[in-house]
């Protein structure tokens, strides 16, 4: 099943240069992050927020089969669980991160745990990964918030990182690229953003 319609076409364009088995892992995980952050942009109270985080967090940790079974997005996950051998109870970080941003926190522990996911499912983990992931958590999340301060800071050392990590893994992090064309053109037209994340991949990660 494909989750483009989830996804900007920056997005798209990552994922692009995953290996073809891979790419609907990755976008089902898209289509998870995108459900979770919106909860927060939807609900008019951190109380409703918490119930509607609270399912994907027992949906994730494999309650709730029945109802889970009928929704797109988890049905897609444990596809992509099964391909990839990247269990969905790994996820759950990112509703618990998403349940604290309610009440004013950062969503940088979410971000972080979807890109650790994300390399996971393209065949990278351990303590490098996940340090590069909070790394450009901080990046995406900080030039997200208007915090151009705090993104530099966590793209630098996000792009010191990337270089020591295996290349399959770049297509969990080529959205990062961005995050420089955001700092000096906050609202650069898409074509930009695609050359941006092309250059990326071809060249790597631009200095700041």
């Amino acid at each position: 099943m494909s989750f483009l319609n989830y996804n900007r076409p920056t997005r798209a364009l990552a994922v692009s240069f995953a290996p073809r088995e891979a790419r609907d892992d990755l976008f089902a995980l898209i289509a998870l992050n995108v459900e979770l952050a919106r909860v927060a942009e939807i609900v008019t109270e951190p109380g409703l927020g918490m119930i509607r985080l609270q399912w994907w967090l027992e949906a994730l940790s494999g309650l709730r089969a029945e109802e889970a079974a009928a929704n797109p997005v988890m049905t897609a996950l444990q596809d992509a669980a099964r391909a990839s051998g990247v269990a969905p109870a790994r996820l759950a970080a990112a509703v618990e991160a998403r349940q604290d941003e309610l009440y004013g926190k950062s969503a940088v522990g979410a971000v972080a745990a979807v890109f650790t996911v994300a390399a996971r499912m393209l065949g990278a983990e351990g303590e490098a990964v996940v340090a590069a992931a909070d790394d450009a958590a901080k990046a995406v999340t900080f030039v997200a918030t208007d915090d151009p301060e705090q993104a530099r800071a966590g793209y630098q050392a996000f792009r010191a990182r990337v270089t020591s990590l295996p290349e399959s893994v770049l297509p969990a992090f080529l959205t990062v690229a961005l995050v420089p064309l955001r700092l000096r053109r906050p609202q650069a037209a898409q074509w930009r953003r695609q050359i941006a994340m092309l250059r990326a991949a071809w060249f790597g990660f631009p200095e700041i």
